[in-house]
């Protein structure tokens, strides 16, 4: 029998997959042993913290497979796992500001509400997040094949879930840049050195 024949005996074992997306919102961590000229990146002359944080998204999923008396395999996804987050966030201060001084509790706190911004705007947008994976994945159509291939059509349906989402998680990281820039204006800038009797 053709894989195309097989595909309409196939299409009775659709199932809705289940969908489990972990969040991790990340630990902070402290760096004050660089100078502003060594940071991983220097948006502005006057940086003197920084805040790095990456948004990783690792999808793994199980497929149930059903043998036909034609030698074809239905394979069928039967869940899938998002861990989505940040493996750690990064604040880097200036090392010529030493903890305690003024200087570095005002940049301290300004990097600190850079980093409450990653983490509240991923708590913010996880349920839109979660809901967009399982309608991505309830998409998924069970495929005919032959055994040999289980692995490569999986892995296929993983890519077709991780393109669905990908928008969303574009326009997620775009809104957090944009609130990010919203704090780092001349102006606010003005306003922090302004706490410290000296920079």
């Amino acid at each position: 029998m053709p894989i195309t024949l097989a595909f309409a005996q196939c299409s009775a074992y659709q199932k809705t997959p289940t969908v489990q997306v972990n969040f991790n919102y990340g630990k902070v961590y402290y760096d004050n042993t660089k100078s502003s000229n060594q940071f991983p990146a220097l948006p502005y002359n006057t940086t003197m913290g920084l805040t790095s944080a990456q948004l990783v998204n690792q999808v793994t999923a199980t497929s149930f497979n059903i043998p036909q008396r034609n030698g074809t395999v239905c394979i069928g996804l039967d869940s899938i796992t998002v861990n989505i987050g940040y493996p750690k966030i990064d604040v880097y201060i200036d090392k010529k500001y030493r903890p305690g001084s003024c200087n570095y509790k005002v940049i301290k706190a300004h990097e600190n509400y850079h980093v409450r911004v990653q983490q509240e705007g991923l708590k913010f947008f996880s349920g839109k997040i979660k809901e967009a994976y399982q309608i991505a994945a309830k998409k998924v159509k069970v495929k005919a094949a032959r055994p040999g291939n289980a692995q490569q059509i999986l892995n296929q349906m993983v890519n077709q879930i991780k393109n669905e989402v990908e928008p969303l998680l574009s326009y997620v990281e775009k809104r957090m840049v944009e609130e990010n820039l919203a704090i780092d204006t001349q102006s606010s800038y003005q306003k922090e050195t302004a706490k410290c009797p000296k920079w």
